[in-house]
């Protein structure tokens, strides 16, 4: 089986664009980056190390520098569940995956792949092609950060298929002939203004539908959608995942609200 790369994390039973939606300009916040305490307080810069109040002279003790030194990141989750509108779901009992930010880029993540294991729907195992039973992967993922409300500073990581997935999809399997397709985009709360190492991401739904479901600066929601059938082109429903994954990077990294 090959390595498995993520680069923001998701649930994939469901989990995040079929194309990108709400692309952000760079050095704009909430951006990726690092607040890096300076030799000398001299200048302009930030009080703190979480590089959110400004200060010169003697105050400007940290500077912020856009982007990932360190990219690459592993994540780990628990059970998670999709489940739709009309009661049909997907249970998993794990997940795992590995990745990097894009080199360069201080708002997206590229190259995701997410692997859950324990995987069930209707008692029976569920299984993407090539993998052992019970086990699933996605397609290619893509994601982007940015503002689920910018007056309350509630900030949002956005996933998506990438752009090379001709089908669309972030993810088809079988479950004993069920076949189980899944499309669209979901979004995820993300903490922000905090120099950390560790982070953790909670996927929450209800009644298959997804909360939150809408960037604020967008005027479509961000919502999946299902298709569960013993034929290939099944009707599709309204979705929802459930998964809390921890994400760890190889050094601190901030999502800035302020910059």
């Amino acid at each position: 089986m090959r390595r498995v790369r993520i680069t923001g994390l998701c649930l994939v039973v469901g989990c995040a664009l079929c194309a990108v939606s709400a692309t952000s300009a760079l050095g704009t916040a909430p951006e990726y980056g690092r607040c890096i305490k300076k030799a000398k307080a001299e200048g302009k810069g930030y009080t703190a190390s979480k590089c959110t109040v400004a200060g010169e002279g003697s105050k400007a003790k940290y500077e912020w520098v856009p982007g990932a030194a360190k990219a690459k990141f592993t994540s780990t989750g628990g059970i998670g569940v999709l489940s739709t509108v009309g009661g049909a779901t997907v249970e998993c009992k794990a997940e795992s995956s590995d990745g990097e930010f894009v080199p360069g880029n201080d708002k997206e993540e590229a190259g995701i792949f997410v692997i859950f294991t324990g995987c069930k729907a209707t008692g029976v195992p569920c299984t993407s092609p090539g993998h052992a039973a019970g086990e699933l992967e996605t397609n290619e993922l893509e994601g982007i950060v940015g503002w689920e409300n910018k007056a309350k500073k509630k900030t949002d990581l956005e996933l998506y298929p990438a752009k090379s997935v001709k089908s669309g999809l972030f993810i088809e399997f079988e479950c004993v002939g069920l076949v189980i397709k899944v499309r669209g985009k979901v979004l995820v709360p993300i903490k922000n203004d905090t120099m950390t190492e560790s982070t953790t991401l909670k996927f929450n739904a209800t009644k298959g539908k997804q909360k939150p479901e809408k960037w604020e600066e967008s005027s479509e929601k961000a919502i999946l959608e299902s298709s569960f059938s013993n034929v290939r082109e099944g009707a599709w429903e309204q979705s929802g995942q459930k998964i809390t994954s921890t994400v760890s990077g190889a050094e601190k990294l901030e999502l800035n609200t302020v910059i």
